[in-house]
């Protein structure tokens, strides 16, 4: 595997990961989110699977889609 591949994307990604972590923390120590309502829950939920699907995203393009041109398949 191509470390100079997977390196920029642990560095945002994790880097991210921490950022959205620590204002989460942040919103439910200081009551914006409170987990006992439907839309805070929803929106952290959205936000966890925009995450994801990001990722996923940025996976895809990374690694599958440079072989797409030499004509292999998935």
């Amino acid at each position: 595997m191509n470390m100079l591949r997977v390196w920029p994307i642990v560095c945002q990604f994790g880097v991210g990961a921490l950022l959205c972590l620590v204002g989460i923390w942040c919103g439910l120590r200081g009551g914006y989110l409170d987990l006992k309502i439907s839309e805070d829950r929803r929106l952290l939920v959205v936000l966890v699977a925009g995450y994801l699907l990001m990722l996923a995203m940025v996976c895809v393009f990374t690694f599958l889609a440079p072989n797409w041109a030499n004509g292999e398949s998935l």
